[in-house]
Parts: C-alpha cells; structure tokens; sequence
C-alpha cells in the first residue's frame, strides 16, 4: 500500500486528488473505508480537483487498450522490478503504479496531435476523438451513431436538443447515422456541410484540400457551409442531393462534382484493406503512405506511371513493397531515418558499395 493511517495526502487540491486517485488503484477496499476521503471531499475546492482527476482517469480508460498504454504499464511493472530488492516489492509495486496513474492523468490533460497518442477530450461539451497514423478505430456516439476514423483523423461531437454536430477536422471517417427526424445529422468538413438521416455515409478531406462525401445508403444533402452569390438568397441553388453509389468531390468554395463511386474500393479501408485497380503507382503510393509512419519515395516519374492492381493490408506497407518488387524491376532502399525509396533495380545495382 502506498499510504499508511498516519499519513495525510499533500495540501493543494490538485495534488491531493492525485494522492486520493493513487490509493483507491492500488487499494480500493482501505480507500472506501477511509472517513478522511469524505471529510476532505467536503471542501468544494478539494471538490473540484477530484472530479476534474476523475474524469480524467475515466477518460483514459476509454482508450486502455491502447499500444501506448500498454506500454506505460509494462514500464510501471519493470520499475517494480527494479527496486524490489532495495525498497520492498510492495512499495515497489505502488510506487510503480502510481507513476502509472500519473501519466494516465498526465494524458487526458494535454492537448495532443492525432500524429502522437490517440486521446478523447471532453471540454464545453465537445468531445473529441482521434486516430494515429495507421490506426482505425469505432466510436458509438450517445445516440446511438457510429463513426469509424481512418488513419490520421480528428474529429469533434456536440450534440444539442435540435441537432447533431461533428465537424471533421482532418483526415476521413464513415459515419452510420442512427434516425431522428427532429435532430438532424450534420458534418462539417472545411467548406463543405453533410446533412443526412438515417443514412450511411464517407467523408474525407484530401492532402490537396479537396472534400471527398460518398453516399452508400440512404440520403445526404451537401452544401457550403457559407453561402456565396445567389445562394446567399436562394441556398437550395448550392445544394447537391446524392444518391446510394454517388460521391462529390469539392475544391473549397469552388467546383462542385458528382460521380459514380466503387464503393467497394472507396471503403475498403474500412475492413483494413487498400483496393487499386490499374491505379498509378505514384498514387498508389501515396494512399499507401497514409498508412505509415515510414514514407515510400518515387522520384522517377516513370516509376510513379507504372500501374498496380491487387488488395494490399492497411496495416502492412511491407506486403505492398514486397509485391512491387515481384512484378517490376525496382528495389525499395531503406534510407537512414525511415524512409523507403523506389529505384530501378538496375540502377541500384550500378551503384558503388
């Protein structure tokens, strides 16, 4: 046990709710039957500190299964480990595992990029979610929606009596709307706003700055967030209706497109899989990269002009690299700092050691 009876948590509130939070991991049954925890929570500073600790840690449960997490655990187990002989494996264990709970805390309170730790956040009744580079993940919304985040997404919820917000703030998700004719469904991403009901749907935000919203059932209604010209005064001139198997493509506040979507293809990703069919092998590259930490280069442009056909794993850059070098004369070299770079094998082979 990291407390004894006749020790008193730290004097400022914060700190002391990080005090109280580590004795009830470690022991719950002695933190229940402590009387002090109740006459200290009677204090509405102290009050304040271990509700806003406590949501913390709630927050951080929701994503414990995360590799990150894991990771702080087996680095709290290995500390106890280590100091064991010298401090005793109880007080090893607990130190450890209060270490533990203070970057858990230390998690939920910061402001992370989607590129480091996936975190959800909840401030002003806003909460967001994120995915890191390669991850795919499921969010069950309060009513009953989900959202799947792609690799490298940010999204952000705010629910109210009349309606449903998300607003897609980078990267792709596929939204299955639950139906409420009396709260519509609305996503925004940039420019763009998807109104839909019942529906399921995919919204993407290009590297080039183009929004991507394919329809696979049901009905959506895409229009400007802020309406330009005519559509000021009559905004159904800036809508688009789509139909299941259509996508619309929109540059900003300019052109709008609407074509006949693979859906197949198009949502592949979201069974953990890439689908090309006859694509450049440059753009194929590039879709792949999303997926990866580790870029793969083309420099030559006659590389990047070869075609790729096949289904490659999200999660394996190595299998798609790997079949590359099968069909065609390139070789991929590792290059100090990650990246992986196509070359002709020939070429490759003239080089100097």
């Amino acid at each position: 046990m990291i407390a004894r009876r006749d020790q008193r948590p730290p004097a400022p509130p914060q700190e002391a709710a990080i005090w109280w939070a580590t004795c009830r991991q470690l022991d719950p049954d002695w933190f229940a039957a402590d009387e002090r925890f109740e006459v200290w929570l009677d204090d509405p500073a102290n009050s304040e500190a271990w509700h806003a600790i406590d949501r913390r840690i709630e927050q951080v449960g929701a994503f414990a299964t995360m590799p990150e997490v894991r990771e702080m655990r087996r680095a709290a187990l290995e500390l106890a480990r280590v100091r064991k002989r010298s401090i005793g494996p109880r007080w090893a264990l607990g130190t450890a595992l209060a270490a533990s709970v203070l970057a858990a805390i230390g998690l939920g309170s910061l402001t992370l990029s989607p590129r480091a730790v996936p975190d959800i956040a909840t401030v002003d009744n806003v909460q967001r979610f994120a995915t890191a580079i390669g991850q795919r993940r499921d969010i069950l919304l309060d009513d009953g929606s989900k959202v799947t985040l792609n690799t490298d997404s940010l999204v952000e919820v705010r629910y109210s009596a009349d309606r449903r917000d998300v607003r897609l703030l980078q990267g792709e998700a596929m939204f299955h709307v639950a139906k409420n004719t009396a709260r519509p469904f609305i996503v925004s991403a940039q420019s763009r706003q998807v109104t839909a009901l019942g529906t399921a749907f995919d919204v993407r935000i290009r590297q080039d700055g183009h929004i991507q919203v394919l329809l696979v059932e049901g009905k959506v209604r895409v229009e400007p967030v802020r309406h330009n010209g005519l559509g000021r005064i009559i905004p159904a001139l800036d809508r688009t209706e789509l139909s299941p198997g259509q996508q619309l493509i929109a540059e900003g506040q300019g052109e709008v497109e609407v074509v006949a979507a693979d859906v197949e293809r198009e949502t592949a990703w979201n069974r953990g899989a890439l689908i090309f069919r006859g694509d450049s092998l440059g753009d194929a590259v590039e879709e792949v990269n999303r997926y990866s930490a580790m870029p793969l280069m083309v420099d030559d442009p006659t590389i990047a002009r070869l075609k790729v056909s096949g289904i490659f794993p999200t999660a394996n850059q190595a299998d798609f690299v790997a079949a590359l070098e099968a069909l065609y004369p390139v070789r991929a070299h590792k290059e100090e700092g990650g990246t992986i770079r196509l070359t002709w094998r020939e070429r490759l082979d003239r080089q100097p050691d």
